[in-house]
């Protein structure tokens, strides 16, 4: 399979809504959209955005605050019919995993609801709304049914049809098990319902079956065949995603570096495309000895529970969250805010942040320069992102648009 990218603009204009460090615009970038704005309340993630695009498109917004609405609204009438609108609202308010985000301070939960009124005032002819599976069912429902009534009616004369579902990106080439749900609404002009894809079968039954050596259900054993096979886009291992790396270690400085090898599998040849020669955000954390006597007991796909009680050394053992290693074979399991969410499959030591990028689907062309971002906010900005590829075949399946993929 081959890489091959469409003519941004060909499908229209686009707008960005908290678009953090720029994963959404990858995404539909790829599907052909110019995208006209992009807003972030977070400056670093501008800085990255802005030098990982082109033409300074991304701006800090308060999107909560009067002088927000007043740009956005300047800006539709600079841009004129707006496309698509795509929005990654935080989502720390709905989230079982709280995570850190850097517009805190005006409530999470504040910006999903202000969407519908930027939708009054952009009046796109579609949009998409990503966010966590928890909001289904926040409040017992009631706030995912408020924002789908605003959503449909969000101003005067304007309505649209809403769908909504769960998708695990996961199933759409990224090499993570990340569930999201998107919320797509389209004009009431273009009417055809159903216009999202089926989500798919939940494969946490194969990934523990691999991650723990257990046999694979019988009825998923033909993605099992798909994630074993290195060309086929839809299932990626973490072998799959990072083998091409080479061995960093523990505590490596930040110099460039080659790759260990040519590209290894399709999914390698499309996030090398247009990716400089030599790697970047090769820098690697720090391990203290005593996490590495506990990484000693952890297997590929293990966690802290692998650990023997003698050597837990105040340590608790009762989330499965900690502690975690990849397993060569599995797709990572969902990445939180922090660099030490996740520990290499083959080395005693956490990822590096170009690692990290490859776990949510962005391209290594996609840098974070030291000058413009901390690395402990590189990693939040990744792990608060959106996977690319999520984004570009569900968005593409509904705008019956074929995304380029790999």
């Amino acid at each position: 399979m081959t890489t091959s990218f469409a003519t941004e603009g060909t499908s229209g204009v686009a707008i960005e809504l908290c678009c953090g460090l720029g994963g959404i615009g990858v995404a539909i970038r790829a599907l052909g959209y110019f995208v006209g704005r992009a807003y972030d309340s977070w400056e670093e993630a501008v800085a990255v955005y802005n030098h990982n695009f082109s033409d300074d498109v991304a701006v800090k917004c308060n999107l909560l605050s009067s002088g927000g609405s007043r740009l956005v609204a300047a800006d539709r009438r600079r841009l004129g019919q707006i496309d698509l609108v795509i929005a990654g609202p935080p989502c720390k308010g709905f989230s079982q995993i709280r995570n850190g985000h850097h517009d805190g301070r005006n409530g999470h939960n504040r910006v999903l609801a202000a969407i519908p009124d930027y939708l009054c005032i952009l009046k796109p002819r579609f949009f998409l709304i990503e966010n966590v599976p928890d909001l289904l069912t926040y409040r017992k429902g009631k706030t995912l049914r408020d924002l789908v009534a605003r959503l449909e009616r969000p101003g005067k004369h304007l309505r649209y049809t809403i769908e909504y579902a769960v998708y695990d990106a996961a199933l759409y080439g990224t090499p993570q098990a990340r569930r999201r749900v998107l919320i797509f609404g389209a004009r009431h002009s273009r009417s055809p319902k159903h216009l999202l894809p089926e989500p798919g079968p939940n494969l946490a039954a194969l990934f523990a079956a691999v991650r723990h050596g257990h046999p694979v259900p019988e009825h998923l054993k033909p993605y099992f065949a798909a994630l074993r096979d290195p060309e086929n886009p839809t299932l990626i291992s973490a072998r799959q995603a990072l083998s091409d790396l080479p061995a960093l270690g523990p505590g490596r400085s930040e110099n460039e570096t080659p790759y260990a090898s040519a590209p290894q599998n399709a999914f390698q040849r499309w996030i090398r495309s247009h990716a400089p020669t030599t790697l970047q955000n090769v820098r690697t954390p720090a391990v203290k000895q005593e996490t590495l006597d506990r990484l000693a007991h952890i297997p590929p796909g293990g966690c802290a529970r692998f650990i023997p009680k003698e050597h837990l050394n105040g340590l608790s053992r009762r989330f499965g969250s900690a502690y975690r290693r990849l397993h060569p074979d599995a797709p990572s399991t969902a990445l939180s805010t922090k660099y030490d969410c996740v520990y290499h499959y083959d080395e005693p030591r956490s990822l590096s942040v170009r690692e990290y990028a490859r776990l949510q689907g962005i391209p290594d062309r996609i840098s974070f320069p030291p000058s413009l971002v901390s690395r402990r906010s590189a990693y939040e900005m990744i792990g608060n992102s959106v996977p690319p590829l999520l984004i570009e075949r569900v968005l593409g399946i509904a705008l019956n648009i074929a995304p380029p993929g790999f």
